[in-house]
This record gives C-alpha cells, structure tokens and sequence, in this order.
C-alpha cells in the first residue's frame, strides 16, 4: 500500500507545479511592494486571492490529479485483495497531494511575507466585504488563515476524490466534460448574480471558504454536501465498483461517421479553443465597455481600402484556423484511391455530399464555439451585461455563411488542383484584395461577415448575404460536376 501510494504521488507530481509556485510567488512579490499591513493580513490576502484559486492553481490541480483517470494496472491489483482498498489508496494520494499542494502555496506566502510588522490583528487592509466576514467570523488573522487553509486541503481532496471516482465508473472524456463544464460554470457564477445561487455544483464553494457567505446558501450546506457526496462514493465503490454504464459500442455506418470520428479529435477543439481564448483576451484587456461593445469590436474587421496590421492579423488568426485544420485534413484523407473510400461510398457523389456536410459542421461549431468563449471572457474580464441578442444573431449567421464559403473554395480548388497548400494559400490571399479601395469588393464572399463592411455599404443583412448564397451555390455546382473528374484522375 504505501509502495503504491508513494508510486502515485510521484505520478501526480508533474513539471506544472513549478508554473503555479513561478506565477503565485510573481504575484505575491508585486502585491508585497504596495501592502501596508502587518504580517498575518498578508498571508490570508494571498490565501484568499480567488482570482489565484480558480484561474492558475484549480487547472493545475486538475491536470495533475488526472493522471490517476486510468483503469488499475495489474501489479496493482494483484496487491489488493478486495477493490475498494485500491480506491482509497487513491484517494488517500489524492488528499496528501491536496496538502502538499496547498502547503507549497503556504511556504511561499509565508516567506513572501517576511519583513511585515509581526502582528496578528485587524485592520482595513483587505477588501471591505470579505473584511467583514473575516473579522465577524474570526478572532485573529491567524485563526482565518489556519480555516482556510484547510478549507482549501478539504475541497482539493474531495474535489479531486470526486472525478477520480467518476473516472472509475465512466470514461475519461465524460469525466474530462464534466470537469471543463463545471469549471466554465464556476468562472461564470462569479461575475453572474444567478449561477452564483445555484447550489452545490459550483466548484468555487467547496475551495474559496468566503463565497460560502455571498450567497443564499451558508457554509454548513457546503460542508453537509461533502459529507454527503463522499459517503455515497464510499458506498458506491463498495457495493458497485464492477458496475459500468452500457454504451452502445456498435458504431454508426456511412462515411460521413468515418470522417466524423477522424476529423474531430481533442486536438482540433484545443487549438481551436487556444486560438480564440488568446484573440478574445487580446481584445477584451485594456478596455472599459458593454459585452455588446465588446463582441462588435471582435467581429469589426476593416472597410474596403483600409489598412491596420494587427486588425488584419487577427481577422486572419480567427478564419484561417478552422481552414488551416480542414486543410491538413484534405491533404491526410481525401484520396480518390483510398479503399477505405470506395468500400463506404456507393455514388462518387456522395463524396462531395459528405465533405459540404462537414464543412457546413465546421462553420457552425467553429462560430458558435467563438461566441461561447466571447461571452465568457467578456464576462470574466468584468464588461457591463448588456447585449443586443438580435445583432449577435446576426453575426453568428453572416460568419457561418462566410465560413462556408471559404472552406468551400478550399475544397473547390483541391478538387481541381489536387493541391492543398496552394488551394488554402489562394483562398486566404482573396482578404488581401479588400485593402483595395474599389467599391466591387464588397461583394467578395472574404469579409462578407465583417460588421465595418456592412456599416460602410449601409446594407441590410440580405444585401451582404445574397452575393455569398450565390457564390456559394455556384461552388456546390461546380464540385457536384467535378466530382466524378476528380475520382477518373486518381
């Protein structure tokens, strides 16, 4: 048991640490140069800094607890002699983690902090809400740092013990789901009044102890939900632990699943993901607005004949992504002489009705997946809740189209080329004709969906989309015609 629990811990310790001791100890350095207050206070302001908590040090915790998301090996097993002793050696590793983890973040609080007045009394030091509470609940600065700190170890431990339990009894990419969901719901319950009042789900309440005393539900109700929660795992691993749910393993024929299951990979959605997050941030720092303001400065783009590198740059970061990743994929698995073709086609046209299936795929879930994270930046970074739901609807739907258009040419041009590189090169060098300041331009389907384009044409969303449904069915005619040319070339 302790061989295993020593081989686990070494395995949870991963090189991420080091990125939160570097990002906490920076931070604590630059807080330390304009506090006025006394030792103790210190300590509990870094403690409590839930910007800290839910942004570098939750992710971390949770990269590094999933290595435990794996079936039990056979060494291991065969040092068992009933399962759930494996289960609580996990869990076991998992709370001694949680207070080395939390502990590291104590030593350097700790020795940031030297140099203070060592007192261990009040003062207006802290924000005024969170003073309130510290100072009605707590006799000493100290007390207030010994509660929270648990707290911390508490949360991470059940927090952790939790999905590890879930990974035993569902797969990885359910639990790998469940955490990313309730982790976008725990950014959005601190800067949104009604997620904050959702009970028991949210993740902040079981590690930050004073968000337990900003909404309707105290701290008892947290605690009893531990307690409840963890004797249920218990009794689950227990009684349950051969228990698995019964997925349909039988896979769906035709070639449209084929490509399906090829094409979107966990990869495709990180650097999807990656991309938007670093354009979404960019724009959103630096700047007081409304979340309205906000998405239509996003999607603003340039007028004809105008020049900005950085706004051209980023319009060609957020198209050229998704077309990039399609690309790649017509060049890895589009091949007229693939078997694994022929055997799942009956017409050569199903084909090119497959891959304009999936491009539509592409566009829809690359444009609402920017929306989504849109929101939620601008949510995190504190932009006044107002927006005009008619306008985004907008938006979404002129992106799709111009989407659509682009990864159709894409496609377009391999078909008749069969050169991917210089199919995408082509496609992404029509933006570069709208520097041009010629009046023509403005029916190119490359920035069809940029809002400038349509506040300096002074036209209606039908206007700005009737050029990019004609060239688009032009395309879908073209490739439906070629087709059949592009198998008898091989």
């Amino acid at each position: 048991m302790k061989m295993l629990i020593q081989q686990h811990l070494k395995l949870v310790m991963t090189k991420s640490l080091l990125l939160v001791v570097i990002i906490f100890a920076l931070t604590a350095v630059a807080d330390r140069k304009t506090y006025e207050g006394n030792f103790s206070l210190f300590v509990l302001h870094l403690m409590t800094n839930h910007y800290i908590i839910i942004f570098i040090m939750t992710p971390v915790f949770f990269l590094c607890v999933s290595k435990l998301y794996t079936m039990p090996r056979m060494f291991e097993l065969i040092r068992m002699k009933k399962f759930y002793r494996f289960m609580f050696m996990r869990w076991v590793t998992i709370t001694l983690f949680s207070t080395v983890f939390v502990g590291i973040i104590g030593m350097i609080s700790l020795v940031v902090s030297i140099g203070l007045p060592m007192r261990n009394d009040w003062h207006s030091s802290l924000d005024a809400d969170m003073m309130q509470y510290y100072m009605g609940t707590f006799s000493s600065p100290l007390q207030g740092i010994l509660y929270t700190v648990l707290f911390l170890v508490t949360g991470y431990s059940f927090i952790g013990c939790t999905f590890v339990t879930m990974a035993h009894f569902f797969s990885r990419k359910a639990t790998y789901f469940c955490i990313v969901f309730l982790y976008i719901l725990m950014i959005l319950s601190i800067k949104v009044p009604w997620v904050e009042k959702i009970p028991f789900i949210t993740i902040n309440r079981y590690i930050v102890l004073h968000h337990n005393y900003s909404g309707d539900y105290p701290l008892w109700w947290t605690l009893i939900a531990i307690v409840i929660l963890s004797l249920l795992q218990i009794f689950c691993i227990v009684q349950f632990w051969h228990w698995t749910p019964a997925y349909p393993k039988k896979l769906k024929k035709g070639l449209f699943y084929y490509y399906t299951r090829i094409f979107w990979i966990p990869r495709l959605v990180l650097v999807w993901c990656a991309s938007l997050v670093i354009l979404a941030v960019t724009k959103a720092i630096f700047s007081e607005e409304t979340l309205n303001e906000y998405v239509i400065r996003f999607f603003y783009g340039l007028p004809l004949g105008s020049i900005h590198v950085m706004t051209w740059l980023e319009q060609m970061i957020y198209i050229g992504t998704p077309i990039y990743m399609f690309s790649i994929f017509l060049q890895s698995w589009y091949h007229p002489r693939n078997m694994a073709l022929f055997i799942r086609i009956r017409k050569k046209s199903i084909w090119g009705t497959t891959v304009l299936g999936h491009i539509l795929l592409v566009a829809v879930v690359y444009v609402v997946l920017s929306v989504a994270i849109l929101l939620l930046v601008g949510i995190s970074f504190d932009k006044i809740l107002m927006i005009d739901w008619h306008l985004l609807t907008y938006v979404i739907l002129i992106k799709i189209l111009e989407l659509c258009c682009m990864l159709t040419l894409v496609f377009l041009l391999f078909i008749v080329t069969n050169r991917v590189t210089w199919s995408f090169l082509a496609s992404m060098s029509l933006y570069l004709l709208n520097v041009f300041p010629v009046s023509w331009l403005s029916y190119n389907v490359a920035g069809i969906g940029q809002l400038a384009r349509i506040e300096e044409m002074g036209r209606t969303m039908l206007d700005m989309s009737s050029s990019g449904f004609i060239a688009l069915i032009c395309m879908i005619g073209i490739i439906k015609w070629k087709t059949y040319k592009y198998f008898e070339r091989g």
